[in-house]
């Protein structure tokens, strides 16, 4: 098999307050065994030309360095040392990054992704100050990081604000929405429509930001799709069943790093010779019916499949039913990308001036027009 994503999770616990992480169905004080660790590594090697470990949580950071130099020896002796066939991520939120653990990812070529709102992180989180002073010590060091900022109800209207404390500080930034699953408790779910609206407006102002330095995600993904031919764009909008897995601190294994009920635990990694058995347990065949269920009526109904492949499963879960469309995800989604789409026919069919538009837009033109049938980043 050509290629996995894993999201490990080596503890559930976190150090600070948070409004919306997802502690799992295990110890949150239970971290993961280098056996665990070791077996994860092995059989993922065994099976696939090449990985992607995402290293999540909980808080990642709270296992000690020599955890994470154990899992670059095991890669490298499984994987071969110097390969191409692994990456890795760290998804953080930041409180204890440091120089050594920043200078220990760049020699190994991690990129780190820190859970930050910027000037609204202490809306769903804590300690934003020394959060930002590790932000700023990365980007001195010219460190590999980006930022993913998750946006709540309370912080719709602030999404400008952190818009100017990211892109235009020389950041790359990542925008979701709040959904309902793990600790997300209602109140904190912010409106489809005006979610929806507000990335509306961030996105034109990211076209016309000549200055921007950085890309906005996933809105570059999207317009992306819509240049190319028709290709899944980010996460939420791709075919990901049988190609993500998740791994918890004890082995237990899930299809998704997302807050997947305890029905979905596949089985426990301590149990299976290939990784791709847990593909085939009663829990993913019942994922993959009501799965292609949803995927039917959305082929079925809506002019923008092609760009969304049915949406993510577990956001359509948390939303009422994995079979059914429609739901705020779907919503917000239609609305965001019908307007990139537009945006984007509008520049090709009318030959803009692409000087009005910020580097990545007019590379991205730019490729089309010279590769037609490009695909997606």
């Amino acid at each position: 098999m050509s290629h996995i994503s894993i999201i490990v999770k080596p503890t559930l616990a976190c150090n600070i307050r948070c409004g919306h992480c997802y502690h799992g169905h295990s110890n949150p004080d239970e971290t993961m065994s280098l056996g665990t660790l070791e077996r994860m590594i092995r059989v993922a090697s065994e099976e696939y030309e090449s990985a992607w470990f995402v290293w999540h949580g909980g808080e990642p950071l709270l296992l000690p360095l020599k955890f994470y130099k154990k899992a670059i020896e095991l890669q490298e002796r499984y994987f071969g040392k110097g390969s191409f066939r692994v990456s890795n991520t760290i998804q953080t939120n930041g409180i204890l990054l440091d120089k050594k653990i920043a200078n220990f990812c760049k020699e190994n070529k991690i990129n780190i992704g820190v859970s930050y709102e910027g000037p609204c992180n202490d809306v769903l989180r804590s300690r934003t100050a020394d959060v930002q002073k590790n932000i700023d010590m990365m980007r001195k060091g010219e460190h590999m990081f980006s930022v993913s900022s998750t946006i709540c109800r309370g912080t719709v209207k602030d999404m400008k604000r952190i818009y100017d404390g990211t892109v235009k500080n020389g950041i790359a930034l990542s925008l979701s929405p709040v959904v309902c699953s793990g600790s997300a408790t209602p109140e904190m779910i912010p409106d489809a429509d005006g979610y929806a609206d507000a990335c509306v407006s961030l996105f034109d102002e990211w076209l016309y930001d000549t200055n921007a330095e950085m890309p906005l995600m996933p809105f570059l993904q999207y317009m992306m799709s819509a240049l190319g031919e028709p290709s899944p764009s980010d996460c939420s909008h791709s075919s990901c069943l049988m190609k993500w897995i998740s791994v918890y601190p004890n082995g237990d294994l899930y299809p998704c790093g997302k807050g997947c009920p305890p029905e979905f635990r596949l089985c426990n990694i301590a149990d299976i010779e290939h990784l791709s058995d847990a593909f085939r347990t009663d829990a993913m065949k019942d994922m993959f019916v009501r799965s292609i269920e949803r995927r039917e009526r959305c082929r079925n109904g809506c002019d923008i499949f092609a760009h969304c492949n049915g949406g993510c499963s577990m956001d359509a879960l948390s939303e009422g039913s994995m079979s059914d469309n429609g739901g705020a995800s779907c919503r917000t989604f239609k609305k965001v990308f019908s307007h990139i789409r537009d945006v984007t026919n509008d520049i090709l069919d009318n030959r803009r001036d692409l000087s009005r538009y910020n580097r990545f837009v007019r590379e991205a033109v730019v490729g089309k027009l010279v590769n037609p049938k490009m695909m997606s980043i």
